[in-house]
């Protein structure tokens, strides 16, 4: 998915950064520091201190063993970090291991990191711990139906654009296009490749039309655009916050603007609408139900779920997952939190 000759031209910080602080979960951007701890068996090793203000090593005491969901996040708020993770030193030679014997020299970076991922996913609470507990969520896919989908969904010799815009359409906050050649991802550039053809401030201030000047420039310059989305910064926290249906309703209420948008995304979006509204009326009646007729509902309601994903009618059938589902169940980390506690003194 990734060129090993991949370009990275006229990246702009702003955006470069903008895309951090969009993408990063907010503990860990509210304390950008992480802790991992070194463990042999029940015997905290080491525990080191990174990121930003990094302290380097601390007292392993700063552990409680063993490494509980609520212990992990007890070292969290005494470390003042934003994340932890806990590595036993068995597991780090036999990831390593098992990593070796699945990679090749001619395998890309994505191929690599889904190796990596698998490996730690096998072995989550068995020699690996983390808070948050996203490795439990994250679904750590081959990489051949990771590329084969992509190949389906995304045509060669095209572009993909993603724009967010400033809520008070003074300037764009993030952006980023990327140029799918060869079946892979081959240059990676921001909205400074096209600024001179579409000046941002003028795009900011009228995005919602503007939009159009933006993939055709992308077309001219880079690649004809086969998805490109554009929103407003308020709009991301409506789809943190909001009903499962939020993505659909705000496309259609045309605060998020998919232009152009394939066929399959508009088909999936619109049933994942449809899907949502009809379930929440129905759960007023089940609720009426008695409990058996639930049961034998709910069984019917998976039935079907599954039909759809063996029958290949899904998108995302090849993965094994679906990225909107996913989405719902990580969402919850990316909620805002209070105050983040202050780091301990040195």
């Amino acid at each position: 998915m990734l060129a090993t000759t991949l370009a990275l031209t006229d990246v702009d910080p702003r955006h470069w950064r903008a895309w951090i602080e969009l993408l990063v979960p907010p503990p860990l951007r509210d304390r950008p520091r992480y802790a991992l701890a070194i463990v042999d068996g029940e015997r905290v090793l080491r525990v080191v201190i990174g990121g930003v203000d990094a302290t380097g090593a601390v007292e392993p005491a700063a552990l409680t063993w063993p490494p509980t969901p609520a212990n992990l996040r007890a070292a969290t708020r005494q470390l003042g970090v934003g994340a932890i993770v806990v590595l036993d030193v068995a597991v780090l030679r036999d990831v390593a291991a098992e990593v070796e014997r699945h990679l090749t020299v001619d395998d890309d970076l994505a191929a690599a990191g889904l190796a990596v991922l698998r490996a730690l996913k096998a072995r989550s609470g068995k020699g690996v711990w983390s808070e948050p507990a996203l490795l439990d969520l994250l679904p750590a896919p081959h990489y051949e139906p990771l590329q084969r989908t992509f190949d389906l969904l995304i045509p060669d010799d095209s572009a993909l654009a993603a724009y967010v815009v400033a809520d008070d359409r003074r300037a764009i906050l993030a952006s980023i296009i990327a140029v799918k050649r060869g079946g892979h991802i081959a240059q990676v550039t921001t909205h400074a490749a096209i600024a001179d053809l579409v000046p941002e401030a003028a795009l900011a201030r009228d995005w919602a039309t503007a939009h159009k000047r933006v993939t055709k420039a992308i077309g001219e310059r880079l690649a004809k655009p086969s998805l490109a989305v554009f929103l407003e910064r308020a709009t991301i926290d409506k789809l943190i916050v909001g009903p499962p249906d939020t993505l659909g309703r705000e496309v259609n209420a045309r605060r998020i603007v998919l232009d152009p948008a394939p066929a399959w995304l508009l088909g999936l979006l619109g049933s994942a609408t449809v899907a949502a509204v009809a379930q929440r009326g129905a759960s007023a009646l089940v609720a009426m139900l008695p409990q058996a007729a639930r049961d034998r509902a709910a069984g019917l309601a998976d039935r079907a779920r599954t039909a759809v994903r063996e029958s290949g009618a899904h998108p995302f059938a090849l993965l094994g997952f679906d990225p909107i589902a996913l989405w719902l169940a990580v969402r919850d980390y990316y909620r805002p939190r209070g105050p983040a506690p202050r780091p301990p003194a040195r």
